[in-house]
């Protein structure tokens, strides 16, 4: 694992989502969201895991599909120090060692569900698959409201000879999906009609685009192979009560291979929409 970056100064909490993370400043300069202790540490396993999967499912969709980006994530330290400085009452619940940040995207906007509405099929398809795959229940918005954990950025008009404009050239909305909170993935209860019912996308597709399936798993194939090495990433002290490996883990290596394995060991179930 490389060298955790380290968090600089405290400006101040967020007041959306259970987790309610630190606003943070980082060494490199970045502002970052930050979980720590509060957050738990199969909280915290989940958003590492999870949100690299979904750094290498995402991106890459076909020509005319809006694309879905993830905020970097890093693994980040929190000094002694800067928790001992600090007046703020909560501040144990950032704690120090090690924590997860994720950058903060400067104008981005939270989906609303009007602006949820007349997204490519790719689009849907590609964050529906995610969190089926994941088995992430909390990207939920209705008419009724809810939390989709999603974010908009729109996309300044740009010449087609410019070379991020030629991008952009052939996707005819000009917004960009950001994905973020991944610490309840892999949920012990998930439940498929349940998923279906609350996701944002959950009803908008009645079949997978065409051709789809077939693009979508060799890349999951991919990930999976990979996984161990995302696990050999994790801080001991997340994966292992107060590091102790003697004792058991709070995110299991083989029960996420095998959630992750579905799209393959049970097909007929795994791709069906309702």
């Amino acid at each position: 694992m490389n060298t955790p970056a380290t968090i600089t100064d405290l400006l101040g909490r967020s007041e959306q989502g259970m987790t309610k993370p630190f606003i943070c400043q980082v060494n490199h300069f970045n502002t970052c969201y930050v979980k720590g202790t509060y957050a738990g540490r199969r909280s915290l396993c989940c958003e590492w895991v999870a949100g690299w999967l979904a750094m290498a499912i995402l991106p890459g969709l076909p020509s005319g599909a809006s694309p879905i980006g993830v905020p970097p994530i890093e693994i980040a330290e929190v000094p002694r120090a800067l928790i001992d400085a600090s007046a703020r009452k909560d501040i144990r619940d950032l704690g120090a060692g090690t924590v997860f940040a994720s950058w903060r995207m400067e104008g981005a906007q939270e989906l609303s569900w009007s602006s949820a509405q007349g997204w490519p099929d790719e689009t849907m398809a590609a964050l529906l698959l995610l969190d089926l795959w994941i088995q992430n229940e909390d990207r939920s918005l209705s008419a009724q409201g809810g939390n989709p954990n999603l974010m908009v950025t729109q996309i300044p008009p740009l010449p087609d000879w410019d070379e991020e404009g030629a991008l952009w050239k052939d996707i005819p909305r000009r917004e960009m999906l950001w994905a973020y909170d991944f610490n309840l993935a892999f949920d012990d209860q998930f439940d498929r009609t349940r998923f279906f019912d609350a996701h944002v996308f959950g009803g908008m597709l009645k079949q997978w685009p065409e051709g789809f399936r077939e693009r979508m798993e060799p890349r999951l194939r991919a990930e999976i192979e990979r996984l161990p090495k995302l696990f050999d990433e994790l801080p001991p002290e997340w994966l292992h009560l107060d590091g102790d490996d003697t004792l058991p883990v709070q995110l299991d290596i083989n029960r996420v291979t095998s959630v992750l394995s579905l799209p393959f060991t049970e097909p007929d179930t795994f791709w069906k929409l309702p």
